[in-house]
């Protein structure tokens, strides 16, 4: 009996060792049988590119968000009836697009003025401070190469900053209190025109640079530590500049909030002095002479009233005796 449970004792053991050493080498070929590969190991999604990746997504959502606030408080302060057609701007929005798209923003009103005078086109008119305070003035209708370039300008991370800015400063432009002397005695009137220029000017240059730097390195590139340093480096200082420029945009919206405020307590005070005009006393005096009237004439038709009736009465006898004496005649 026990040289019979000897070799099966033996026989267990040993496939317990080749399990063992199965399951620690891997499975065993067979012959003629193709191992599948390996799975590659994936990248490490916490890579520095990813991480740079994810900042820049977050740094532009945050700038559109701000933009786009901006942009519909300026278009709550306009009244419904005021409000321009889609295909028509103002002045300081198309200074801002024909920056954007490389135009010359003086071509439009030019001053002809001196195009009578021989060997002087209308082109090389000087332009004179009317001249360009109308050009910023008035508005102007965009052709379908213009409102192509406008709606493109309008969605870019970029371009939104240089469109919203010449929203700002048109409608501070609109504002009837921008006359006001007060901005200049007090020395806090913005140029409107030269910030348009400097904002739409700076996101030009912003658009280039990022356009320069491209899209993150790829190929032997990605794995260049150095290369991937720099791409980063270069990334971050452009975002920061955008950063900056979104913070200039905001302050010159809290300025034509300034301005909005202004503007309202200007159109308290006219209507207080409009409606000063009003005499309350002689007003007063005038409803009781009218109340007054107003009884008077009552009573001077009542008493018409029992009048014509008694005098139409005595009539009735004569005017039938009249009667009879015509048939009998």
């Amino acid at each position: 009996m026990l040289s019979f449970v000897v070799p099966l004792l033996v026989i267990a053991l040993l496939a317990a060792a080749v399990s063992v050493s199965r399951r620690r080498s891997g499975p065993i070929s067979e012959p003629g049988r193709t191992e599948p590969r390996p799975r590659a190991s994936r990248p490490s999604r916490s890579s520095p590119l990813t991480v740079l990746d994810s900042e820049l997504r977050a740094g532009r959502m945050r700038r559109r968000a701000t933009c786009d606030g901006i942009r519909d408080a300026v278009a709550a302060s306009i009244a419904v009836e005021d409000r321009l057609a889609d295909d028509t701007v103002a002045g300081h929005v198309a200074l801002a697009l024909d920056i954007w798209r490389g135009a010359d923003f003086t071509e439009r009103n030019r001053s002809t003025g001196w195009s009578w005078v021989p060997f002087v086109s209308a082109d090389d008119s000087p332009d004179t401070d009317e001249t360009r305070a109308a050009r910023l003035t008035r508005t102007y209708g965009l052709d379908s190469a213009q409102k192509e370039a406008l709606a493109e300008m309008s969605k870019d991370p970029l371009g939104q900053i240089a469109f919203v800015a010449g929203l700002v400063a048109a409608r501070i432009h609109a504002y009837p209190a921008w006359e006001l002397p007060f901005f200049d005695e007090r020395n806090v009137r913005v140029d409107l025109a030269a910030e348009v220029r400097a904002m739409a000017a700076s996101a030009v240059g912003l658009r280039d640079q990022r356009e320069l730097l491209g899209r993150p390195p790829i190929g032997h590139l990605r794995t260049d530590a150095d290369v991937v340093g720099v791409y980063i480096e270069k990334a971050r200082v452009l975002d920061r500049r955008a950063d900056s420029l979104v913070e200039r945009l905001q302050a010159f919206a809290d300025y034509r909030t300034v301005v909005a405020g202004i503007q309202r307590r200007e159109d308290k005070r006219h209507w207080f002095e409009r409606v000063g005009e009003i005499n309350d006393l002689e007003h007063a005096v005038d409803d009781v002479v009218t109340r007054s009237e107003v009884e008077r004439i009552r009573r001077v038709a009542g008493d018409s009233a029992t009048l014509a009736e008694l005098y139409l009465d005595t009539l009735a006898p004569l005017t039938a005796s009249l009667t009879l004496s015509d048939m009998t005649r």
